[in-house]
């Protein structure tokens, strides 16, 4: 292949989009930034591999990505990721839902590899050695180094090869099938963001009273806020310590300019005496709410339910669905078992959250199934 192309002008990008509509198949994978360097999920470089081609296209650089995002959501040509979870997260932020995709992570779980990060399974299959020294390297920043250059390049120019050879394993073990239902399933999956309820924690809501948790929120929303304005990740703004400390102890307040861990642009008499509002209106509301300063202790029947429920989830995991997963693990192989009958899964079906036929893809069903009749294990009351 030859040297990777950098796409920075809008002319040379709509070129390679119309190169890309004309091929049967594709592989692709981004760079971006989540909430690493800066504020939020930002796209930042995409990789483009072709049978004889590697595009790097700058999103900076290029305004308008429309005519990618169509060719992404066709389903006439194949797109090849690997590990395409947060690459769609990302996409579809930007109002694109890719369609007839080949995940070759999810083939290498369909294979029972043991390891299906990127690097080993080029290594294990191919022999290919790639280096992930630039994996955490910031991709926001301009020009871009050519160590950086040449790692995007390689997370892609691989894949069409790996995509070959996963598929006639795949073929071959007969599992083909199974992972054209895991891509249907990829496709279909809802990957918006999730509302955002609360900012807390969930040992933060295990360990603060209700009068603190709304506290805490309360700052934990301010914080948010002034990260989104200045663009940096929270972190960076400043800590839980000090958002504790405040709370506790609304005095620090005082010695705002000598605290560490604060960016300087909100390091100032003014912002702290912004922080001095929030805080104090978030305790007038506590108190109007008549938020308790206590924890809230279990009542003894809460406490034998609880009881119930953990005997019953700890005797039906025991004896039902571990000697399931083990015949799976014997049958299929040790590191496919999990992805047929993960512990949520087990956890979801014991819970009553879901009934086996609504599991999906369907080859777990019947994986399950299979299993269940041959140790001759009753499971009706989950089907």
């Amino acid at each position: 292949m030859s040297i990777p192309l950098i796409i920075q002008t809008q002319e040379a990008f709509e070129k390679v989009v119309e190169h890309l509509s004309g091929l049967e198949a594709f592989a692709i994978d981004t760079e971006f930034d989540h909430n690493h360097y800066a504020y939020g999920f930002t796209l930042c470089l995409i990789q483009i591999a072709t049978p004889d081609t590697c595009y790097l296209i700058d999103p900076f650089a290029v305004a308008d990505l429309t005519s990618l995002w169509r060719v992404l959501e066709s389903e006439t040509s194949e797109k090849i990721f690997h590990d395409c979870g947060e690459d769609l997260r990302l996409l579809h932020l930007h109002g694109c839902s890719p369609r007839n995709i080949f995940d070759t992570s999810v083939a290498a779980k369909m294979l029972s590899l043991e390891k299906i990060g990127l690097s080993s399974v080029l290594y294990e299959l191919l022999g290919v050695e790639s280096s992930k020294t630039k994996q955490q390297s910031n991709w926001l920043k301009r020009p871009l180094l050519p160590m950086q250059l040449e790692y995007a390049a390689n997370d892609v120019i691989h894949l069409p090869a790996l995509r070959k050879l996963t598929a006639e394993r795949l073929q071959v073990q007969n599992r083909w099938e199974w992972f054209e239902q895991m891509m249907r399933v990829v496709e279909q999956k809802d990957y918006s963001p999730k509302s955002k309820e609360t900012f807390l924690s969930p040992k933060e809501q295990r360990d603060f009273t209700p009068f603190q948790q709304y506290i805490l929120n309360e700052l934990y929303r301010f914080r948010d806020e002034q990260a989104k304005r200045i663009n940096k990740p929270h972190y960076q703004v400043f800590s839980e310590k000090i958002v504790y400390q405040v709370m506790e102890h609304p005095v620090v307040l005082n010695d705002w300019m000598n605290l560490k861990g604060i960016h300087y642009r909100i390091q100032n008499e003014a912002f702290a005496e912004e922080f001095r509002a929030v805080l104090a209106q978030a305790e007038a509301s506590a108190k109007a709410q008549l938020l308790s300063t206590q924890k809230r202790v279990p009542t003894g029947q809460e406490i034998a339910e609880w009881q119930r429920k953990s005997t019953r989830y700890n005797r039906l995991r025991e004896h039902v669905f571990l000697p399931i997963k083990r015949w799976i693990e014997e049958s299929y192989g040790a590191h496919f078992a999990p992805y047929v009958l993960s512990n949520e899964t087990i956890g979801i079906l014991i819970g009553g959250e879901m009934k086996l036929s609504e599991i999906n893809p369907v080859f777990q069903q019947s994986i399950i199934r299979e299993a269940a009749q041959t140790l001759n294990i009753d499971i009706s009351a989950f089907e």
